[in-house]
């Protein structure tokens, strides 16, 4: 019942990221080389340490909000190290997961991106995800993990570490993103409360195992991707023709 209220009900998110996914481009440009270096040029330099390219307080530089450089697999990976590296600084080093949806997790996951190469090389014609502009993560519940944690400064931390990511690579603002939380259902839960079925669904034991696509040097930083079930609901939210491709994968 979930699925059928996501699919059938229209959010004013689906179509505002529809218009900025409609813009994805299937190669990396140069502006993903240049991130994708500054990222491994700093990601050896704790954050606060110095690095070259982070604004001092008080000296911030201007950060567009939409980011338009797109991510291949290779040039997001140093991208969300120098990001752990943040959240270690910003969280006093404690393991934080992140739950993750969207095209991040096609390039990211080991098989769907083996499965992906596969499929283009069999059918040149298909569309083929090489890049994404953004790492969905699910905001909401994230926040309320950390709380029960004893972390009730998580928004403005987590927040912090995405903008510093952002200054420090080159990126727009929203290259890590929870616009799509207003999408997401709830349902009741025990005593009262109300229950995130898509985060509850993706950090069960199984789903961790199969479903874990990034883990930092550093061990800080873990991003888990949703289960495919809820992947490929989520997809038919907005319907590109890039996400026909991806649930056809997540189907396989």
């Amino acid at each position: 019942m979930a699925t059928a209220a996501l699919i059938h009900h229209q959010h004013p998110w689906a179509h505002a990221h529809h218009q900025h996914q409609h813009h994805h481009h299937l190669n990396s440009s140069s502006s993903s080389s240049t991130s994708t270096a500054t990222a491994a040029a700093l990601v050896a330099t704790p954050p606060g340490a110095g690095a070259a390219g982070v604004a001092a307080p008080g000296a911030r530089k201007e950060i567009p909000k939409r980011n338009e450089v797109p991510f291949n697999r290779e040039g997001l990976i140093p991208i969300l190290e120098f990001f752990s590296q943040c959240v270690g600084a910003a969280f006093n080093n404690r393991q934080i997961r992140l739950v993750v949806h969207g095209g991040a997790c096609m390039l990211l996951h080991d098989m769907l991106h083996r499965l992906s190469t596969q499929q283009h090389q069999l059918h040149p014609t298909l569309p083929h995800r090489t890049s994404t502009r953004d790492v969905d993560y699910i905001h909401r519940s994230f926040l309320t993990e950390m709380a029960q944690q004893g972390v009730l400064d998580a928004e403005a931390k987590i927040k912090d570490c995405i903008r510093r990511t952002a200054e420090t690579c080159g990126l727009g603002l929203d290259w890590m993103n929870s616009d799509a939380d207003v999408a997401l259902p709830f349902i009741p839960g025990p005593n009262g409360t109300r229950l995130d079925p898509i985060y509850h669904a993706s950090i069960q034991s199984n789903n961790i195992n199969l479903h874990t696509i990034f883990r930092s040097k550093n061990g800080l930083l873990t991003l888990i991707s949703v289960t495919p079930f809820w992947a490929v609901s989520l997809k038919l939210v907005r319907y590109t023709p890039q996400d026909a491709a991806d649930i056809c994968l997540l189907l396989r």
